[in-house]
């Protein structure tokens, strides 16, 4: 065999092994964090500034366990953006009430906060891998 044939035979086999050990990452983390904030409307109230895994295992069955912090910031006050949202005609009086509710949670979670307060959590995410890639396990 060849120089050329050896090392094309090497880095497929390299190239194969890599994404056969991938785990869900920071990345699969902060999408799904991301998506609940969206979620739960919070998204132009709190951003994520930044996340860290700190382990992960298999849980067997296709599942991979992570822990993770991250800290959220908040892009502007709590009383600003709920005055924002009480004002909010477009929103019907079911939905306003309910985001004034989250509001409400959030405001007992974190107190009264300010445009640029942080906040750290931890959570812990279980994955199964899919076709299409990890998917958070509900």
């Amino acid at each position: 065999m060849n120089l050329v044939a050896r090392l094309s035979c090497l880095l497929s086999l390299a190239l194969l092994l890599a994404a056969c050990s991938q785990t869900p990452d920071t990345g699969e983390a902060r999408k799904v964090l991301e998506a609940e904030l969206e979620n739960a409307h919070l998204a132009e109230l709190l951003e994520i500034a930044s996340l860290e895994k700190h382990n992960g295992y298999e849980d067997g069955n296709g599942l991979y366990t992570i822990e993770v912090s991250y800290e959220l910031e908040a892009r502007e006050s709590l009383s600003d953006y709920a005055n924002q949202v009480k004002a909010d005609e477009s929103l019907s009086g079911m939905d306003r009430f309910a985001m004034i509710m989250a509001l409400s949670a959030l405001r007992v979670e974190y107190g009264n906060f300010q445009a640029g307060d942080t906040f750290e959590e931890k959570r812990v995410l279980t994955f199964r891998e899919t076709e299409k890639g990890w998917k958070v396990v509900e």
